[in-house]
């Protein structure tokens, strides 16, 4: 899934004050990509609040719980890196946040290909601080 990932699907130097504003963020990049037909940030933090999707290395990936799928028109991934980081649980910063939309279970095989370029912290590190989107797709398509 994150061969399709395109320049257009990576927001580089985004800012937010705090997890609520990231959410908000990645669900109208979602409805502006229709990949869904309606508004979807209560979702996303109605997910945020049965578990967090934080995943380490300040990662996270914002997802839908099950009870939106009816919501969903398309698979999608977007990805928004916070140079500055943002609060996302009490002492975790995320600085990168991947969004996916998925009908069926695919955000797992988007979890999958994340895991095994991100659990490497320093290109964790390295995505976090790039400002480059083609040294991004770069970096990101090299495993």
């Amino acid at each position: 899934m994150l061969d399709n990932i395109t320049a257009e699907n990576i927001h580089l130097g985004c800012h937010a004050k705090n997890k609520a504003e990231v959410l908000s963020m990645v669900g109208k990049e979602f409805k502006a990509k229709g990949y869904i037909n309606q508004d979807c940030i209560a979702f996303l933090n109605e997910r945020e609040q049965q578990v967090s999707t934080f995943l380490g290395n300040g990662i996270t990936l914002p997802h839908l719980p099950k009870s939106a799928t009816n919501i969903i028109v398309k698979t999608g991934v977007e990805i928004f890196q916070f140079p500055d980081g943002v609060i996302w649980d009490r002492s975790n910063v995320m600085f990168i946040a991947i969004g996916v939309i998925a009908k069926e279970k695919e955000h797992i095989d988007v979890l999958k290909d994340i895991a095994s370029i991100f659990s490497d912290e320093i290109i964790a590190n390295a995505l976090s601080l790039i400002s480059s989107k083609q040294d991004f797709l770069r970096i990101l398509k090299r495993k």
